[in-house]
């Protein structure tokens, strides 16, 4: 299975907002969202391991001739997604510190 690997880089985030990433990647189940696979915490470097998409990062995809020819509607319905794990992402934050 081919698989999608974030490494935790020094200067890139802190330790803390790593992990609260992978408990918010570990409650959104859904089937237009990336899966995650397993996560790697106990030694450093610490690693977030998803399911590979096909297309890439959802930015790349936007950016590429495809994603250029959508329909106002689809993207007016991704950034409505996007702002709603965004505040997803805020309320795991404040519930894990």
């Amino acid at each position: 299975m081919a698989v999608a690997v974030k490494k935790l880089t020094p200067g890139q985030m802190s330790k803390d907002e790593f992990v609260s990433e992978a408990k918010l990647l570990h409650r959104l189940r859904h089937r237009h969202l990336v899966l995650l696979l397993g996560v790697c915490t106990v030694d450093e470097p610490m690693y977030i391991i998803m399911e590979l998409l096909p297309n890439g990062a959802l930015n790349s995809y936007l950016q590429s001739d495809i994603g250029r020819k959508l329909d106002f509607s689809v993207l007016i319905h991704f950034c409505t997604q996007v702002m709603r794990l965004s505040l997803l992402s805020m309320t795991e934050i404040r519930y894990c510190s």
